[in-house]
């Protein structure tokens, strides 16, 4: 019988590489803390602690001068958060087509038409979510964010 092992591109065994990645990555966050949520969204513009209507907490910030907010769902007593969503919104409302024109070229961030035109983003913290993994997802906003003003600016 013959056994083989997948390699990657650079020669290390598949099983290597992945436990080099966990072995980089073993920060579990179970309980979304809003002070990490606010510094991490510091780290790519500027953003303030706040909280929404209901009293649960918000970050509120800008990237590539467009105003965002990330609101906190599935609070206990406005604490323990199961899930964030980045948001942002444009008074210019956007027909369904042109949501659905977003969403047929990008995977990550949705668009939805209404009074004004907005853009979500969720994270679900259910069962943990890693730091890396929470980073990248800012990274996604970010480098989605020129897009959506390019986006908007067209219509």
């Amino acid at each position: 019988m013959r056994s083989f092992s997948l390699v990657t591109a650079v020669g290390v065994p598949m099983a290597a590489a992945i436990s080099f990645a966990r072995a980089e990555d073993t920060e579990v966050l179970k309980i979304l803390d809003p002070t990490v949520i606010v510094d991490l969204a510091k780290g790519y513009g500027s953003a303030k602690l706040d909280k929404d209507d209901s009293g649960d907490p918000m970050v509120s910030g800008r990237l590539e001068g467009v105003k965002y907010v990330i609101y906190f769902y599935g609070c206990d007593n406005h604490e323990k958060c199961k899930s964030l969503q980045f948001s942002a919104g444009y008074t210019d409302a956007f027909t369904a087509e042109q949501a659905n024109e977003w969403n047929k070229k990008y995977r990550w961030i949705k668009a939805y038409s209404g009074e004004g035109s907005n853009f979500k983003m969720d994270v679900s913290f259910v069962g943990g979510i890693t730091r890396a993994n929470l980073e990248e997802q800012f990274s996604t906003w970010d480098s989605l964010m020129s897009d959506i003003k390019s986006f908007v600016n067209a219509k």
